[in-house]
């Protein structure tokens, strides 16, 4: 690959003009390098931020903004494995709390939680539905809150206070806390989220009870519950969505002793934000530290001043937008940002308020069908006590394409520069139910450009302007900006080529990770020994001697060039090796095999394995060369007979640029004649750059039914085959073994007769 890069023309995939932002005092500049629905309502946005004074300031940030008046989304959480004690990575509680009709479709993780003893539990007050899951009293009005209210909209609190009591006939109870432990002379809400039971020891009373026909559970207002079970002194009472359940211990037992089946009750519940009453259908908590924006003020002290992964959460200033911000940390290619920074990236994307959730490995955002965007610095999705998600609210399954967008709609392109756009698919409600949509056509005024015949669009006019798509009578758009200076490179340093196979000379660019093609038409070619390899004007490459040469591209002042090796096979099927140089290859096998390789002086004799089976756990016997095949084979073919029975065969073939080759395995289920089979565009696809590959080994694993004693595996050779591309795998021929391999002594020496031909252990026919 190209390690330095030539400056002449600007190659970027930025989604949207670059935009800058003063971030805690310094310049950064955003690059957006990508904005599409993520679901009904709701776009999500890859961005990088990027300090202007030290290139080593890079910020990776990942944002969700959820627009809660779609009439098809809403916003809700989920615990992690469905109750308050437990973890589970966000792609998991999504995939696991979608239904036909209620689809998570994006989100992000939520709340810091307990990571000994009872994992998962949540550190501050969390609603889920309008049902209080955990509301820990010493941090009630401590932390900070992100919650969604009952209609529905965003909301935070710097401080909140909650209140539940039990208003019986004669008295009136206060209900300490909803779920997780009951002390002494407590008395406790259990709900569904709180498990499968209470979990509570039998010191107490339980009252189950259910909400009466019209009503339904709020964090602010007055509910009317029937009596439908009690037990005194039992414990752990089942809990579900239908049934509560008020749990007592000493003196509150006392009192729930006094309840029948059948009585009636009231809930009367209180949340107030800020001093506020409200009635909360989620909420998720904060920190400890300052609120990072409050009122649309960026907090100036007091916040979380270190430098690592984070997660926000904020709310417009209508209160009708929701935001969801993850920034990348504690990798070589993003910094982190403290509190500060995450509240004024928020800002800047419209929230008014917003709170710092919990970070470092567990930040995560999370989008349908595409799994965690941001790249956590665990290296792999951390399994968290809760999340926010967007959901979607469908009335059906409906799995057609409805409307469609490009993944970044906004191209920036050097003149000539080449672009496949790539679309997504979302159905009439607003789901995203494609990834890849195939059968999009592109078009365009000729002043911008033109459609090559392979589908891409060409930047061959001298003006942006506007990409048209469509699928049948489905469309949409996307701008295209023309670019006048960065980096351009041929992408290749070297390739094998030969007179079958045309090669396209492959032109790219790269800013800030992203690389796409320049036409090679755009440039001129020219090759230092056409009687070896020839170049058109297009910059396609065709092999016409053995040699090597090199090729040239410029284009102004760009200059580049590229070593073209021919190798041209001398027929459709060349052998590679006949194993008759018996020092190329390297023999192993099982304790006591002793495999040897049997070479006879006739040309036309194949040459034989021999080795001796013996009893062994997964034996097997192996020879290796490592070496390029030669030219470009379409398949490599290795036939083999043996008097064995191999349970299993596979051939280890690696691309000249992989580090690791590639296992072909067939199992020829006895078979005493069979080929293996390795079709190179299969197994290794059409790239290039997979040239030459490299013959690493052979390696056949015995079936324990084999007769012990001295057995063969007759090699004909490795063979190059050209204009065929053979099936998958292997052609096995099942017949007997009709020719035997047979061993005497004479004269005191060891002679193999084999196909009519005798030889000795040192190769030497007689």
């Amino acid at each position: 690959m190209k390690k330095i890069l030539l400056s002449i023309f600007a190659i970027c995939v930025s989604v949207l003009s670059f935009a800058n932002i003063h971030l805690n005092g310094v310049e950064y500049t955003i690059d957006t390098l990508s904005m599409y629905p993520a679901g009904p309502g709701t776009t999500y946005y890859e961005l990088r931020f990027l300090r202007a004074s030290d290139a080593k300031g890079r910020m990776d940030a990942f944002l969700l903004a959820v627009d809660t008046r779609n009439p098809y989304v809403h916003v809700e959480q989920a615990l992690g494995s469905g109750k308050i004690i437990g973890t589970e990575r966000p792609s998991n509680m999504a995939i696991r709390s979608t239904t036909d009709n209620k689809i998570f479709f994006a989100g992000s993780n939520g709340d810091f939680f307990v990571t000994q003893g009872d994992v998962g539990l949540p550190v501050s007050t969390t609603i889920v539905n309008k049902e209080y899951a955990h509301t820990p009293v010493a941090n009630r009005t401590a932390r900070r809150l992100g919650a969604i209210d009952a209609e529905g909209r965003g909301i935070t609190a710097v401080q909140h206070t909650i209140s539940m009591k039990l208003v019986l006939a004669d008295t009136t109870l206060n209900i300490a806390h909803a779920n997780y432990n009951r002390l002494e002379n407590e008395l406790v809400l259990y709900n569904h989220l709180n498990g499968a039971t209470t979990a509570t020891n039998a010191y107490g009373t339980e009252v189950q009870i259910q909400l009466l026909e019209g009503e339904e559970w709020n964090t602010t207002g007055v509910m009317k519950a029937k009596v439908v079970k009690v037990e005194q002194q039992v414990g752990s009472m089942p809990l579900s969505k239908e049934y509560a359940v008020l749990s007592g211990h000493g003196t509150m037992a006392a009192e729930l002793n006094k309840l029948n089946v059948g009585d009636q009750l009231t809930l009367d519940f209180e949340i107030k934000f800020d001093g506020e009453l409200v009635n909360i259908a989620q909420a998720i908590g904060s920190d400890n530290y300052n609120q990072i924006l409050h009122n649309g003020v960026i907090v100036q002290d007091g916040f979380w001043n270190e430098l690592h992964p984070r997660t926000g959460f904020g709310t417009s200033y209508t209160r009708d937008t929701v935001y969801m911000l993850v920034v990348d940390g504690r990798s070589i290619n993003s910094a982190g940002c403290n509190t500060k920074v995450l509240g004024e990236m928020l800002k800047h994307y419209g929230a008014y308020n917003a709170v710092n959730w919990d970070g470092g490995g567990s930040s995560c955002i999370y989008v349908r069908n595409l799994g965690q965007m941001n790249n956590g610095s665990d290296g792999s999705e951390r399994a968290c006590g809760n999340g926010m998600f967007a959901v979607a609210d469908v009335p059906e399954v409906d799995n057609t394409i409805a409307s469609i967008a490009p993944y970044m709609p906004i191209y920036s392109l050097p003149r000539y520069g080449v672009a496949l756009p790539k679309f997504l698919g979302y159905n009439k409600y607003g789901v995203m139910i494609d990834t890849d949509v195939q059968g999009v056509t592109l078009s365009c005024d000729p002043a911008l450009g033109e459609i090559l015949e392979d589908g891409r669009f060409l930047a061959s006019g001298e003006n942006g302007g506007i990409l048209h798509a469509h699928l049948g009578d489905i469309a949409t758009q996307l701008e295209v900006r023309l670019m006048t200076s960065a980096p351009i490179a041929i992408r290749l340093d070297s390739v094998l080529c030969d007179a079958t196979h045309p090669y396209e000379i492959e032109v790219q660019g790269t800013v800030n990770n992203a690389t796409i093609d320049l036409l090679p038409a755009a440039l001129t070619w020219t090759s230092l020994h056409p009687e070896i390899a020839t170049v058109d004007e297009t910059g396609i490459v065709v092999g016409v001697a053995n040699g090597s040469t090199l090729v040239i591209g410029e284009l102004g002042d760009f200059r580049d060039t590229i070593l073209v090796n021919v190798e041209i096979p001398t027929g459709n099927e060349m052998l590679w090796d006949d194993f008759r140089i018996a020092s190329n290859w390297k023999l192993k096998g099982s304790s006591g095999f002793n495999p040897g390789l049997i070479v006879p002086e006739e040309a036309d004799a194949p040459v034989n394995l021999l080795f001796t089976y013996k009893s062994a756990r997964s034996p097997y016997i192996q020879f290796e060369r490592d070496a390029p095949i030669y030219s470009r084979p379409d398949t490599i073919r290795i036939p083999m007979t043996t008097d064995a029975i191999f349970s299993k065969v596979y051939a280890t073939v690696r691309a000249n640029n992989a580090l690791q080759g590639v296992n072909i395995t067939i199992e020829p289920n006895g078979a005493s004649e069979f080929v293996l089979d390795i079709p190179v565009e299969h197994y290794f696809g059409t790239d290039v750059a997979i040239w030459p590959l490299h013959f690493e080994l052979v390696k056949c694993f015995l079936n324990t039914s084999t007769e012990k004693g001295e057995r063969y595996v007759t090699l004909p050779g490795i063979y190059q085959i050209y204009g065929e591309k053979s099936g998958v795998g292997t052609g096995v021929e099942h017949t007997t073994a009709t020719q035997q391999l047979t061993k005497f002594l004479e004269n005191g020496q060891l002679f193999i007769r084999h196909n009519g031909h005798t030889y000795t252990i040192l190769g030497t026919q007689r």
